[in-house]
């Protein structure tokens, strides 16, 4: 089985740079997120509907800031599995700057499956185990 990841590219908007001319940090969580989301599409995860008790909470995110992105750019937002757990899996994501010709940041994020109604969480069904499977890059050691 091969390997997938999903990439979207994202304009960087002038209202995103901060008083210290670089796209300011939490801009960077939601290209994350945008990507995030983006394979939470691909595999059927979103849209919930209404009465679905049980879907996705970001538990934990992190990002490593590699180089300053600045306006005029378009940056290509990267996601990948590099786990899937019982009740968890960790997505992992690299942002690469155009202008720069580079990647301008790494992070990831723990993504817990979670019942809703219950309040806690709950284990990841394994017809969606199976379609997230393809995007698993497996950790190097």
């Amino acid at each position: 089985m091969s390997t997938q990841a999903v990439a979207i590219e994202i304009p960087v908007a002038w209202g995103e740079m901060d008083s210290f001319g670089h796209v300011n940090n939490v801009v960077y969580l939601r290209w994350f997120e945008s990507v995030r989301m983006a394979l939470f599409e691909r595999v059927g995860i979103v849209p919930r509907d209404s009465d679905q008790t049980c879907g996705p909470i970001l538990a934990r995110t992190s990002c490593n800031f590699v180089q300053p992105v600045v306006y005029p750019d378009t940056v290509t937002a990267h996601a990948t599995l590099s786990r899937i757990g019982t009740k968890s899996f960790t997505m992992a994501y690299r942002v690469d700057s155009q202008a720069l010709g580079a990647t301008a940041a790494r992070g990831d994020g723990t993504i817990v499956w979670y019942d809703y109604a219950a309040n806690a969480s709950t284990v990841i069904p394994d017809e969606l185990r199976a379609r997230l499977q393809p995007y698993v890059v497996p950790t190097e050691s």
